[in-house]
């Protein structure tokens, strides 16, 4: 674990001077799960299951049987952004995959004097194959884009570990995400929205858990702050329900890009969580997301 800790933080004084430039493929920093919305998307500690796939790929050892998940939001313009994963143990590891998209339906195309000249349609899509053991997890992805019949494709792969600690009840989380060569649009590459994170979550008490994340984006120059509390109660072996509140922040001092109070709530029955989202994801309004997750 100490080999884990020094590597880590070599990535995150690398990431500290690092130029900012312009990356492709923004979808990827898009949240998949509804509950880290409404905990302010600080997941790379409490992040578990399937849903972890996103997050980091660690928590995908906590798959105990076969579990698959939805995930859906209503994104800027009438787009559509959907997950949907799939996760299964594997002897004393768990596998899982799963596709996201984000997809912008049809766009009108203008003519130089502003008149309609048909349409086109625009998506970004990643598929995403995860193998979680013990306190560490990797991911591989598949990353493809496509804007007016234009494609664009590329590779990446994200790295993760998880561990907790003896004496007290918290969870450290360390993760990188997006490590990639770019992506290219006819003859323009532009990296990848490479991340390194670094988080813990703590059991204040029975039902009660604080998570806080750190997350730098190398390239876009970017550091963003995400804290956030959940609170869980359960009736009986099959019915629960729990209230998230959180907060991210982009920046010392806050920005219009992804910052704000966030809000969400769940209900658990018969092996299957039903949970809910407002967070702040755009500069231009806050985003509802509504995940279902099911264990069989």
């Amino acid at each position: 674990m100490k080999k884990t800790i020094l590597i880590f933080s070599g990535l995150l004084m690398i990431s500290v001077v690092a130029k900012a430039v312009q990356t492709g493929a923004q979808f990827l920093k898009i949240g998949t799960d509804a509950r880290l919305s409404g905990m302010g998307s600080a997941g790379v500690a409490s992040a578990f299951g399937i849903n972890a796939l996103n997050y980091n790929p660690a928590g995908l050892s906590a798959i105990t049987s076969p579990e698959a998940t939805f995930s859906h939001s209503k994104w800027l313009m009438d787009a559509n952004h959907d997950f949907i994963g799939f996760g299964v143990p594997v002897k004393n590891m768990a596998l899982g995959i799963g596709v996201t998209r984000l997809s912008n339906g049809s766009i009108d195309g203008r003519r130089e004097d502003r008149s309609t000249n048909g349409g086109y349609s625009a998506y970004d899509q990643a598929v995403s194959l995860g193998l979680g053991f013990k306190c560490v997890g990797g991911v591989v992805k598949y990353i493809q884009s496509e804007i007016a019949g234009i494609k664009a494709e590329a590779f990446a792969v994200d790295l993760g570990a998880k561990r907790k600690l003896n004496r007290i009840p918290v969870t450290l989380g360390f993760g990188v995400q997006n490590m990639g060569g770019g992506i290219k649009y006819l003859s323009q590459r532009d990296n990848l929205p490479l991340s390194v994170n670094a988080g813990f979550v703590l059991i204040a008490m029975s039902g009660v858990a604080l998570a806080f994340d750190v997350k730098r984006l190398v390239y876009d120059g970017q550091t963003v702050f995400s804290t956030g509390i959940e609170y869980t109660m359960q009736m009986g072996n099959k019915l629960g329900f729990a209230l998230r509140g959180g907060y991210c922040l982009t920046g010392i001092t806050q920005s219009s890009d992804k910052s704000g109070l966030s809000v969400g709530a769940g209900l658990m029955a018969l092996g299957a969580q039903l949970d809910y989202a407002v967070s702040p994801e755009t500069g231009l309004g806050t985003i509802r997301r509504i995940t279902l997750k099911k264990k069989f």
